[in-house]
């Protein structure tokens, strides 16, 4: 059965989360045993949620994206499809529960920063960037030449706007990409690219979440420029972002950011099925049973993300980054990237996406593993400067420029992969437990959290975008030596 595969997949990928937590309240993190108890619970609610949500999405979601991407192409209009890209872009993202979370966060540690404003703009951004990334496939426009003309903009907007926008200007590129975003996203790329059939379908399927993410990136850049004059930022007496909340309170709130999550999918599935799809009673019933899981799911998720996670994470944090050993913040980093990044939904959206476009010719364990390794040094690099205060442009502009330069010498289905990579790597456990985590290091020792802490995101972000190009490095040497090889991988030249 398809959910107890999700089960068991998910309960290998969150199980070592805990065994850490467990570890570190053994040694130089006793946060409790009560703590660890709620942790213990939440993570039940974390592997039960996405399981569901996982089959949730494979039934309804992923199907129904691939479907209307598939019919508007058909239909010749590309102007419609574009502004369909652009309003569900602009209202899923509106609606995302992660940027919700990430607004909360930013506006404890800065209220002269208007929380709707922050949002309005990453969801403008998402959308405008998501019908950028339409146009591309439908116009053939190259990949590689676009993601540098963006990033060369991002670089020029970083450089004017307000300096402690840069850390959340990243990292609002990767809340934007949440776990209904990205599926919706990464299914429409997949069936407009499988109608404009071509040599490059398989690498147009591809690489759509990532020019979207640079959207928000953008937008908040922007947004920093027209804020130059609002004066010096830092923190504000707040002690770390992750508000507690009764079991109650957290149940509804989360209940209410999950429905009104999926209601823009919702509505956009029955226009669409209205006026374009036209499919059967079954497959009707199908789709509605899909999002009724994904809703469940994402509601347990977010319970125990919120519930124990978070406010885990920043006492772990706290308590380490207060300590005479506070230098352990880098391995432990180091080792917290490794796994947490499996337990992200997205992550498994994309890796079961590249593995049924590829034809199974790339293996989910090598991309998870490549996954890992990205994400283990950018929490590392994390921590380095939760230490030292080393400012992050001086992380992301060689980060950045290596993964550009990349592009060039990595097959391009590779490339498109890394930019959605690193977009879905930064999902609900990385804008929640390990911000809290970074928040809490930072304030405990002393630093400034709002200039330290905020673009670990972005960090998470960038460095998928170089290991999963590697990755793509090593297919490319494989094929060579073993030219006659009957697989796709011919394909990723």
């Amino acid at each position: 059965m398809n959910l107890l595969r999700k089960l068991r997949e998910t309960t290998l990928s969150v199980v070592p989360i805990v065994l850490i937590v467990v570890l570190l309240n053994l040694t130089i993190a006793p946060v409790g045993w009560a703590a660890i108890g709620t942790f213990a619970l939440g993570s039940l609610a974390i592997i039960a949620g996405l399981s569901l949500f996982l089959v949730g999405t494979d039934i309804s979601i992923i199907p129904t994206g691939n479907l209307i991407g598939s019919a508007l192409m058909q239909k010749r209009k590309p102007i419609l499809l574009i502004l369909t890209g652009l309003v569900a872009g602009l209202f899923i993202t509106l609606a995302e529960p992660q940027i919700q979370v990430l607004a909360r966060q930013v506006t404890s540690l800065a209220p002269q920063i208007d929380k709707s404003h922050l949002i309005l703009g990453i969801a403008i951004g998402m959308g405008l960037f998501f019908s950028v990334g339409l146009a591309r496939i439908i116009f053939k426009i190259s990949y590689r030449w676009l993601i540098i003309a963006i990033f060369v903009l991002i670089g020029c907007l970083a450089y004017l706007s307000e300096e402690h926008f840069i850390g959340i200007a990243f990292d609002s590129g990767g809340a934007g990409t949440g776990p209904l975003t990205v599926p919706f996203i990464l299914a429409l790329g997949v069936g407009v690219a499988t109608v404009r059939v071509s040599r490059s379908s398989e690498q147009d399927s591809f690489g759509l979440v990532g020019l979207s993410t640079t959207g928000p990136i953008a937008a908040v850049l922007f947004l920093g420029l027209l804020s130059r004059s609002s004066g010096p930022f830092g923190p504000t007496g707040a002690e770390n972002s992750a508000e507690v909340l009764s079991f109650a309170r957290l149940v509804a709130t989360t209940v209410t950011d999950v429905l009104q999550a999926l209601s823009p999918i919702a509505l956009l599935f029955l226009l669409f099925q209205l006026t374009v799809l036209h499919q059967g009673r079954r497959a009707t019933i199908r789709m509605i049973e899909g999002l009724i899981y994904a809703a469940i799911g994402l509601m347990l998720f977010l319970v125990g993300v919120n519930g124990a996670f978070m406010p885990v994470g920043a006492k772990i944090g706290s308590m380490i980054g207060a300590s005479p050993v506070r230098w352990t913040l880098i391995p432990i980093g180091f080792v917290l990237g490794a796994v947490v990044v499996l337990a992200e939904p997205s992550v498994w959206v994309l890796t079961d996406q590249v593995r049924e476009v590829s034809g199974g010719s790339i293996r989910k364990s090598v991309i998870m593993l490549f996954f890992s390794i990205g994400v283990s040094i950018s929490l590392a690099l994390a921590m380095t400067r939760v230490i030292t205060g080393l400012p992050l442009i001086y992380i992301l502009i060689p980060g950045y420029l290596t993964a550009l330069v990349l592009t060039f010498f990595c097959p391009p289905l590779f490339t498109s992969i890394a930019f959605d990579s690193g977009a879905v790597a930064s999902g609900p456990i990385s804008n929640s437990f390990l911000l809290a985590f970074t928040l809490g290091a930072s304030t405990a020792s002393g630093g400034n959290p709002f200039s330290d802490a905020f673009g670990v995101v972005a960090l998470i972000t960038m460095t998928p975008l170089t290991t999963i190009q590697i990755l793509g490095l090593i297919y490319r040497r494989r094929n060579t030596k073993n030219p006659a090889k009957p697989t796709k991988e011919h394909a990723y030249e």
